[in-house]
């Protein structure tokens, strides 16, 4: 079994380890470490995907790594995909790349977990709770992929979800500024927000840091950044609305590339 993961804030991973304990042999692999590879073969009879919605959809890197995975054509597969208010259309996108692969989503699985997109934050209140409930939402999902359940995707592919998608992606990049990324006079330059993210978009140097035009948008060095210094136009991070996943360490996340390290965790 093999199961590809993507996390920016440690949600995934925390899924991950809860996964690996119904499923010992499982192997557990970043999307991240597969950057530049034009195609990736996979030929085992059981595949899985944990991976965060985002605008109600799934992450650009994890439709464009799926568009790039070659399965065999009866692959059980299963996607675990974690929302923080909705997960729209993600499952039914994610399908719809596998069935142009020639494969098809067998068993969809939505678990709710804090949201870090600092917009529309969880309540401090609310998040223990979340993060127990998950431990028993995986042993059920477990359950499922033991028995290699298949039932029909959770959610709907409509015309007007992928426009609300579509918008909420423009309101966060244009309008709110995701795409416009800085950091403040208290940044130390201590790396830390260039060795998180996933993509190597962020280069820290004695005197400057650079964001480039490859973001994942996964939220990971705004949530990392021991000084709150980095800024996403107008989003500034509070204690209410910072969020990194309370089982994961930022060098859980940096090891993303070594496959199976982060998730059985660091000292």
């Amino acid at each position: 079994m093999n199961i590809y993961y993507f996390t920016g804030t440690g949600n995934s991973i925390a899924i991950c380890r809860e996964l690996q304990k119904n499923f010992e042999d499982a192997k557990f692999t970043s999307i991240a470490s597969f950057a530049g590879r034009t195609e990736i073969g996979d030929d085992s009879d059981v595949v899985g995907f944990v991976v965060p919605t985002y605008y109600m959809d799934i992450p650009e890197i994890v439709r464009d790594f799926v568009s790039r995975l070659r399965l065999r054509p009866d692959a059980y597969v299963f996607a675990v995909i974690h929302y923080g208010l909705a997960y729209g259309r993600a499952f039914h996108s994610l399908n719809g790349v596998l069935e142009t692969g020639g494969c098809k989503l067998s068993l969809g699985w939505g678990i709710a977990l804090p949201d870090n997109s600092i917009v529309f934050k969880t309540a401090l209140a609310k998040q223990p709770a979340m993060h127990s409930e998950m431990t028993g939402t995986v042993s059920e999902l477990a359950a499922a992929v033991s028995d290699r359940r298949s039932v029909p995707l959770p959610g709907r592919n409509s015309a007007i979800m992928g426009l609300n998608s579509r918008m909420g992606a423009f309101m966060f990049r244009k309008v709110i500024g995701v795409d416009r990324k800085r950091v403040t006079e208290v940044c130390t330059h201590c790396g830390l927000c260039s060795d998180v993210c996933p993509v190597n978009n962020v280069t820290v140097s004695e005197d400057n840091v650079v964001f480039g035009d490859n973001c994942a948008e996964c939220f990971a060095c705004i949530h990392w950044c021991p000084q709150r210094a980095v800024r996403f136009g107008l989003l500034k991070l509070t204690d209410k609305s910072k969020y990194t996943n309370p089982v994961v360490s930022a060098a859980d996340v940096i090891s993303q590339n070594e496959a199976l390290s982060n998730i059985r965790g660091t000292p």
